[in-house]
């Protein structure tokens, strides 16, 4: 779903971000994404089925994620879709990591990271 700026049209929200974070590290199923992102984020960032369904949509939709051929570990489960990060999601992903990384770089210089000031 590009268009002519080169956009996919999907806003990277802190779902989408931890989304592929979580998909970033390995092949899951959107249970274990699910509880993947509301364990790294203490559950700061949660999304419930309904709009995790909905974001794998776009994100599956847009080229960034896509179904995996094969589930990973003995023990998966037939019913369930796995889905991995492509390689246009991976790039996704390190820009929006890219603008974060500056983000936080500034407000560390100015002070306003709790415990993370300048060096």
């Amino acid at each position: 779903m590009m268009d002519d700026s080169g956009q996919s049209g999907v806003r990277v929200t802190p779902v989408v971000l931890h989304v592929l974070l979580s998909l970033a590290g390995g092949d899951a199923h959107a249970y274990g994404i699910m509880k993947d992102v509301q364990s790294r984020t203490g559950g700061r960032v949660s999304a419930g089925p309904g709009s995790l369904h909905y974001t794998l949509t776009r994100l599956q939709e847009a080229g960034f994620i896509e179904e995996a051929a094969g589930s990973p570990g003995v023990e998966s489960d037939a019913r369930r879709k796995y889905f991995h990060i492509t390689a246009s999601g991976r790039r996704v992903l390190e820009a929006e990591l890219s603008l974060w990384a500056d983000v936080i770089e500034i407000a560390r210089a100015r002070d306003l990271i709790p415990g993370g000031g300048s060096a």
